[in-house]
């Protein structure tokens, strides 16, 4: 996954079908687009940008995590 960046990758999200993912869902996403990355690498990129502010994460009734995008930078 080190060929985008944390920017893309919050576009990539934000101009997908759906605005709450699971990391299955992300990894998906990024597989359609031709992005090969690791659940792992997956993991750290997105918890980074969750403690960092640009992603939101909530529970669900049967503990799955989603996330959502608070903020992406326009370039």
């Amino acid at each position: 996954m080190q060929q985008i960046t944390d920017e893309q990758l919050l576009k990539l999200l934000k101009n997908s079908e759906s605005e709450l993912f699971t990391l299955a869902e992300i990894h998906k996403t990024l597989i359609q687009s031709n992005i090969q990355t690791t659940i792992e690498e997956l993991r750290r990129r997105i918890f980074s940008l969750f403690r960092d502010g640009y992603l939101g994460n909530e529970a669900t009734g049967d503990g799955v995590h989603v996330y959502y995008i608070i903020y992406c930078p326009e370039q």
